[in-house]
């Protein structure tokens, strides 16, 4: 989450928090009890995750080579190896940097890494949202408009723009995010480092205004665009199923078999479901904070890093669903 602004912020006050008002040493955070076991927790789930992920790109791999040669995977099974990527290079990147972060406490590695991690982070971020995005869009079309070479094709478009866009839309952060060195109790200016976006706003309104759209691009969107699909689905399901069981074969396809195709709508759903339990905490806590900075003086700690956590359970559980529903 982006650090906020207050409307009272100038550069004559960003130039004296780097340089000449120290800070005494009670005053800079250290790593609490809590904080340790959110990082113990973030390296649990970190194994996890990976073990998970990297498990189904394998036995994708190896099912690929199993088929008869000249045969491509399945739109579904094409969608579910990118959205398994996305899913990996986040675990990969936001949470051993998470975890290393909440170790060191400052920022140790300097004004390139800084920036270019930020970049990744986002980007890792954005691109599971996105991709869960497509899934939601293609089944959605699958299921309400069944075209299966022109989908295919939608398919592929899709796929590259979500990619696309999440290394577009996380641009920013290479601008915005820069190392301040705090002066310590003793006046040395080095006694502190933060890798964050202070001062990189000239108004408080364009940081108000960056926070907005990242949150409306990473959940609200991604949200309601998954959530219209899928009711889409259902509706279209339920009708079909009251109108005539044998008619829930709507592909143009002679081979489809109806519960293979239930079984994808089904998946599709606990996606999205597990995509909107996981990160609703921790976006409404966000969304708090840019209302009320002043809440975290009211909200303890372990609630914080209990809600960031639950975050880190989505990429965990998308392998899982998908195994539950290929059984």
């Amino acid at each position: 989450m982006a650090n906020g602004a207050s409307a009272d912020q100038s550069q004559n006050h960003c130039s004296s928090i780097n340089s000449s008002s120290p800070l005494m040493q009670g005053s800079l955070p250290t790593l609490t009890l809590s904080g340790k076991i959110r990082v113990t927790v973030t390296f649990v789930l970190f194994l996890l995750s990976t073990a998970f992920n990297a498990t189904f790109l394998l036995k994708l791999k190896q099912w690929t080579q199993k088929k008869e040669k000249g045969k491509k995977l399945s739109r579904m099974n094409v969608l579910l190896k990118h959205l398994t990527l996305a899913n990996l290079l986040e675990t990969l990147i936001v949470m051993p940097l998470d975890g290393m972060w909440n170790i060191t406490v400052q920022w140790y590695g300097g004004e390139l890494l800084c920036k270019v991690l930020s970049y990744l982070k986002l980007f890792s971020m954005y691109a599971p949202a996105f991709m869960m995005v497509v899934i939601s869009l293609d089944r959605s079309l699958a299921i309400t408009r069944p075209l299966p070479v022109s989908n295919s094709k939608l398919e592929q478009s899709l796929i590259g723009m979500a990619w696309l866009l999440s290394s577009l839309f996380a641009g920013p952060q290479l601008y915005i995010f820069r190392v301040i060195h705090l002066a310590d109790g003793s006046g040395q200016s080095d006694g502190f480092s933060q890798c964050v976006t202070h001062c990189s706003f000239p108004q408080w309104w364009h940081q108000a205004f960056y926070n907005f759209f990242t949150f409306s691009c990473l959940f609200i969107i991604p949200l309601l665009i998954t959530l219209i699909c899928n009711a889409k689905i259902i509706f279209t399901l339920t009708r079909v199923l009251h109108q005539d069981p044998h008619k829930l074969q709507l592909n143009q396809s002679k081979n489809n078999i109806p519960r293979a195709r239930l079984r994808t709508l089904k998946m599709t759903v606990a996606f999205a479901t597990s995509f909107t339990v996981c990160w609703t905490p921790y976006y409404v806590l966000g969304i708090w904070y840019w209302f009320d900075p002043e809440m975290l003086n009211r909200v303890s700690d372990p609630v914080n890093h209990f809600f960031f956590l639950f975050a880190f359970l989505n990429p965990c559980f998308d392998p899982l669903i998908y195994g539950y529903f290929s059984l």
